[in-house]
């Protein structure tokens, strides 16, 4: 080896250089000290989670509950439901009964020796006449307003005298139906009264508010 090559110089070392430090006067920086986060830092964080969670489930709810909107027609209006007439309601159970002496009359008629079981001929005539003669003494009234009721069509079941899809309270109150072979069942257009094969068998109804009926059938 040469002798006049020098030797590589060596970068000091961290011990070196912190005794070259202290013989200095210089203290050694020291590291910052790697903190972690605080109790009250932690549980600040865990009740913020809960509150979030439990505004997002407060939403859910509102949103699974919310009732639905109406929906709007083409036009923006939305037709609110009626409203129940409980006045109305009231008059159509006092009217419920109005056509038993109807029945009864025509009981009476059926009843008779000379008429040996036979119906009142189908006409409006012969029924207000049976009506007339053997209901009820002042003739058949409506009792929740008093007005007396007249005959409005008589006829077979199936035959056109009177459409019932077409009757309501405003044009034919007051009026009294009767179609042989005929029973009552319900109380609406669709369902007031069923075909019967009883020759005998007639069905008396009448319209009352809203458009609904009360029927009776005779006892033969």
């Amino acid at each position: 080896m040469n002798p006049q090559q020098q030797q590589p110089v060596m970068p000091p070392t961290n011990d070196f250089l912190s005794r070259m430090d202290i013989s200095s006067g210089i203290a050694p920086t020291p590291e910052p000290e790697k903190k972690g986060l605080s109790k009250g830092a932690i549980i600040g964080i865990v009740v913020g989670a809960v509150a979030v969670i439990g505004i997002i489930a407060a939403v859910i709810i509102m949103n699974v509950t919310k009732k639905p909107e109406p929906t709007p027609t083409t036009t923006g209006y939305v037709e609110p439901e009626p409203e129940i007439d409980e006045e109305m309601i009231e008059r159509n159970k006092l009217r419920a009964k109005d056509l038993l002496p109807v029945r009864e009359a025509v009981n009476t008629y059926q009843a008779l020796p000379q008429v040996n079981g036979l119906l009142p001929g189908p006409t409006v005539d012969e029924w207000t006449w049976v009506i007339n003669m053997y209901g009820p003494e002042g003739g058949l009234k409506d009792s929740a307003d008093g007005e007396l009721y007249t005959v409005g069509a008589v006829c077979k079941f199936g035959e056109n005298c009177v459409d019932i899809q077409s009757l309501s309270w405003e044009e034919n109150k007051h009026q009294v139906f009767a179609l042989y072979n005929a029973e009552c069942k319900g109380k609406t257009k669709d369902n007031v009264i069923v075909s019967s094969t009883r020759k005998r068998r007639v069905a008396i109804f009448a319209i009352i508010e809203g458009d609904e009926f009360i029927c009776t059938t005779n006892g033969n």
